[in-house]
């Protein structure tokens, strides 16, 4: 594969290293601001080119040395943490102004996080045979990874039992190498224990897998259940052994999730995002708050637990019943959980809402949910987004609606990634005065 000798100026969206050759725009993964590089090639195109960097011939002062060898699923570890955040306020700030026309808006400053290493909650592992960890870029390879890093203490407590049961001899669990394609693994920080869902390789033996979920279940004193994730065995929210759901806090609130939920898995930072959507609604008795795509109810029971009255719409079955029961569990009256579409919800309202967080999936919203936010008119919009362009794309239209940046405030709620996520607070215009 064709190599190329470039200097690298800047920092894309997506985390590659930015350079030119011969007037071809290069992407350069792992490379960093300011460092000349050799880059192999993987992709070429008429006006640009894509590779890796085989090697560094003059190093940044913001590269360190990374804590695993190889890593696919921490491809920022090579980056001084303070570097990192710089580089997701210069990618945020560039792809706002492109998208969105905003470059004038005042960014705050990154909401960094207090721990850059050992702050996920949660995590989805491939298996191969004995091998358990993340794909080699590119490739269906897996890499296997005896510690993670990223995750909390009980999911590698988890992940160690489980590699120890898999590796045992075929007269304890027989056969089950191959009995498992993937593993999910969620940890209550609040309380220290783990839930696991096994995802089984195709053909896999029933009883053969029961086995396993047992003797992992044997072997980690913290891991609270097993679930298995195939509707021909059972559903994933059916334990084969101990619970399937697990309790987590979050602003003096218990949740309870089951596995397939999406939760915050950065929970300190989840904390800080909160706190900015409430002070931004100031939530009291009397307001009436839409929550989209609003999952478990993780905006949705706080903004209810203070006295707004709030209408949460998740198209997630096992979302909506967890949010339900948490509800129940707190004692939460004033949340109705809607499980539907937001596209489809939102067509059929005519309410008057106070406020509206909108927190949608990393490819953002249907321009449909756009049209008829726009048309509901909602004085303040919170909008959250896990990817600066989606953001831009989806302002656009708000703004040319009227709606005023009020906060634009970057969130990092997965170090050692080029993830950014960002927390917008919108303003309906005031109106002119009549007189």
């Amino acid at each position: 594969m064709h190599e190329l000798h470039i200097t690298i100026e800047g920092i894309a969206q997506g985390g590659d290293g930015v350079g030119r050759s011969d007037g071809m725009v290069v992407f350069a993964r792992g490379g960093l601001p300011g460092e000349e590089v050799r880059v192999r090639l993987t992709e070429r195109k008429s006006s640009y080119a894509r590779g890796e960097v085989v090697e560094v011939i003059t190093a940044s002062p913001d590269r360190v040395q990374p804590v695993l060898d190889t890593s696919n699923h921490a491809p920022w570890q090579h980056i001084a943490y303070d570097a990192q955040v710089r580089f997701k306020e210069t990618i945020l700030r560039e792809q706002l102004a492109k998208l969105a026309g905003v470059d004038r808006a005042p960014l705050s400053p990154m909401l960094v996080a207090p721990h850059p290493w050992g702050y996920r909650n949660a995590a989805t592992l491939h298996c191969d045979g004995s091998d358990c960890g993340y794909y080699a870029s590119g490739s269906r390879t897996v890499i296997d990874l005896p510690h993670d890093p990223l995750l909390l203490p009980a999911l590698n407590e988890a992940l160690a039992g489980l590699r120890k049961v898999v590796g045992e001899a075929d007269a304890v669990i027989g056969s089950r190498l191959r009995l498992v394609r993937e593993v999910s693994l969620r940890a209550s920080v609040a309380f220290g224990y783990s839930l696991g869902t096994l995802h089984p390789a195709p053909g896999a033996d029933p009883a053969a897998l029961q086995r396993l979920a047992h003797a992992w279940f044997d072997e980690v004193a913290s891991l609270a259940g097993v679930c298995l994730d195939d509707a021909e065995f059972h559903r994933t929210h059916k334990a084969i052994v101990g619970v399937a759901s697990l309790h987590d806090h979050l602003d003096e609130i218990v949740f309870s999730l089951s596995p397939t939920s999406f939760f915050q898995v950065n929970l300190p930072q989840a904390e800080q995002m909160l706190a900015l959507v409430k002070q931004a609604l100031e939530p009291a008795p009397g307001q009436h708050l839409l929550d989209l795509y609003s999952g478990v109810g993780t905006f949705a029971l706080p903004l209810a637990a203070a006295g707004a009255k709030v209408t949460a719409i998740e198209d997630h079955w096992d979302a909506v019943t967890d949010g339900e029961r948490s509800a129940a569990l707190n004692g939460i009256g004033g949340v109705n959980f809607l499980r539907a579409s937001v596209e489809r919800a939102l067509v059929r309202m005519e309410e008057r809402f106070d406020g509206v967080v909108l927190d949608p999936p990393r490819r953002g919203c249907h321009p449909s949910v756009l049209t008829e936010l726009i048309r509901l008119a909602p004085p303040r919009i919170v909008y959250i987004s896990c990817h600066p362009g989606i953001l831009g794309r989806d302002l656009m239209p708000l703004l040319r609606a009227g709606y005023q940046i009020q906060l634009l405030q970057p969130i990092d709620l997965f170090p050692q990634t080029p993830h950014i996520e960002t927390l917008v607070v919108l303003q309906q215009a005031a109106l002119p005065d009549p007189q």
